[in-house]
């Protein structure tokens, strides 16, 4: 009687370590699932937001190419007081910014990116030209100098990118906003 009664303990002890140990891997499983989630919404959102930085990024490249189109005939924006805003840019798609070879994934990312960037001339300010080598560049003092005016220009770039529907059924949108100062000399 006694060996019977220690095969059904021993047989009842297995079955509840069993259990538990099953209930700690489902708990763990459960656990890892939902961190792995977690981590690949953060990575999601990470890089929903540099392609917004990289819209506004393309902003200013197109402003910057902009001023320099304007610059063959002359100073940019000279005819604006300073402070003033002198031109805007805008894209309602990034498409024109396209490479034939990329995927059909990228190609879809960069119809919900936008981006808008205004360009202000901040003033003007006399400028010593010349050449010189080491610390001395810009300093004066140069015997071909030549007193230029240097134009500055704020670009402020705003890159917006619209990732679909949220938690709360609303469309989310990454924002990202640059501002360069740039400089010419005439």
């Amino acid at each position: 009687m006694n060996n019977s009664l220690n095969k059904n303990s021993r047989e009842s002890f297995i079955i509840v370590i069993s259990l538990t140990l099953m209930l700690v891997m489902t708990t763990m499983g459960i656990g890892l699932y939902y961190s792995s989630k977690q981590a690949a919404e953060l990575a999601g959102a990470n890089i929903t937001k540099s392609d917004s930085f990289y819209s506004a990024e393309s902003c200013i490249a197109e402003a910057r190419l902009w001023l320099k189109n304007e610059s063959k005939k002359g100073a940019p924006c000279d005819t604006v007081a300073a402070g003033s805003l002198c031109h805007s840019i805008s894209s309602s798609q990034m498409s024109k910014w396209q490479l034939s070879v990329e995927s059909q994934v990228f190609k879809n990312r960069s119809q919900n990116q936008r981006y808008q960037c205004t360009i202000a001339l901040l003033g003007k300010v006399a400028y010593e030209g010349g050449e010189g080598f080491g610390f001395d560049i810009g300093e004066g003092g140069y015997s071909s100098a030549a007193t230029n005016t240097k134009y500055l220009y704020r670009i402020r770039s705003q890159g917006t990118l619209r990732s679909g529907q949220s938690a709360n059924n609303s469309a989310s949108n990454f924002l990202s906003m640059v501002e360069v100062i740039d400089s010419m000399v005439f």
